[in-house]
Parts: C-alpha cells; sequence; structure tokens
C-alpha cells in the first residue's frame, strides 16, 4: 500500500492538501518540485494565520487539533489539485471532511486506511454526491481514488446530508449503549 502511495506522490502536480500523513510519506514530496504541499497533521491546526496558498513549497501548522470546518475560510473552493489523507486518524472529522473535501478539490482525492474501518461507509458517502469512486484492496489497508473533476457541491444538499448523518450517529451511538 505505501508503495503505491509513493507512486502518488510522486505523479501530484499543483496544491496537495495532505491529512495526518507520517513523515516517511510526507518525505517523498521533497523530491517533488511540482507540488505546493499544504500538510495537515493529527496536531495541527487550520486555525492558524500562517495556514494560506503562498509560493512556499510547505506550509505546516502547530496546534493541538484540526478544524476541518475552517478550512473554506482558509482555502478557496476548487483550488486544490489532490487530497492525500490517513482516515484513520479523521475519525472524529467524517461528517466535515467527507462535504468540505468535495468542496476544496477538482481533481482527485486519495483516501487511505486499515482494514479495521468499513470501505463501503465511505464509498456509500462519496457516491451521494454522484463522484466516481474506485477501491484498491492491500494486504495491510484500501486505498480509496474518488475522481472529483467537475463536480459542484449544493448548500442544501449538504447541509441535509450534515442533519442525516448526525441523527446516524445519534442512533448509532444509541444503539451500541443499548446493546452494551
Amino acid at each position: 500500500m505505501y508503495n503505491k502511495l509513493e507512486e502518488i506522490i510522486k505523479k501530484c502536480k499543483g496544491n496537495v492538501l495532505v491529512f495526518c500523513l507520517d513523515n516517511k510519506l510526507i518525505s517523498y514530496f521533497d523530491n517533488n518540485n511540482n507540488v505546493n504541499l499544504f500538510s495537515i497533521s493529527s496536531n495541527d491546526s487550520v486555525d492558524n494565520k500562517t495556514f494560506n496558498r503562498s509560493k512556499k513549497k510547505k506550509i505546516f501548522n502547530n496546534s493541538k487539533s484540526i478544524k476541518i470546518n475552517k478550512l473554506r475560510k482558509k482555502i478557496s473552493k476548487k483550488s486544490i489539485d489532490y487530497i492525500i489523507c490517513n482516515m484513520n486518524e479523521m475519525n472524529n472529522y467524517y461528517k466535515y471532511f467527507i462535504k468540505d473535501s468535495i468542496y476544496l478539490n477538482c481533481n482527485l482525492i486519495y483516501l487511505y486506511f486499515d482494514k479495521t474501518l468499513d470501505k463501503d461507509f465511505f464509498i456509500k458517502r462519496y457516491k451521494r454526491y454522484n463522484v466516481e469512486v474506485e477501491c484498491s484492496e492491500y494486504k495491510n489497508g484500501y486505498i480509496l481514488t474518488i475522481y472529483n473533476k467537475d463536480k459542484n457541491n449544493n448548500v442544501i444538499k449538504d447541509f441535509i446530508y450534515l442533519i442525516k448523518d448526525t441523527f446516524y450517529n445519534i442512533a448509532e451511538t444509541i444503539g451500541n449503549i443499548l446493546v452494551s
């Protein structure tokens, strides 16, 4: 799986938004001169005023939590060419991440995670935005490739999905409490 991610990183061109990648994968961006890298790790925040588009190659943030819902204020619509994300670290931010990744991205989204997470969950959530999703299975996890070319968001549709997901999460939590 990491070999495939290395190939993906080497092919990237333009603006790349990276969430929760380990240092080994981020080091592959050093060899790619065609990339403006915006990196957010699990101890970073989008709230930092230094996070914006710049001519610098890398922009890192230092804080304690990720504020995914603030991304729209800091990055303009459809300005990110690639998004690469480790979904194992993003489990608290699914409902914001999915809609904001569609909003910000204009080309490809790569999600990778291990087999403990349900791949059908992510496929179902992205399919409702009428994007093409491709899943590659490896022995230690999955890589989802979401083709997001020329897809637009609808504010009303996003709001309805947010409410639907919130009720789904509440029902799932109640179900887990009753079962245990």
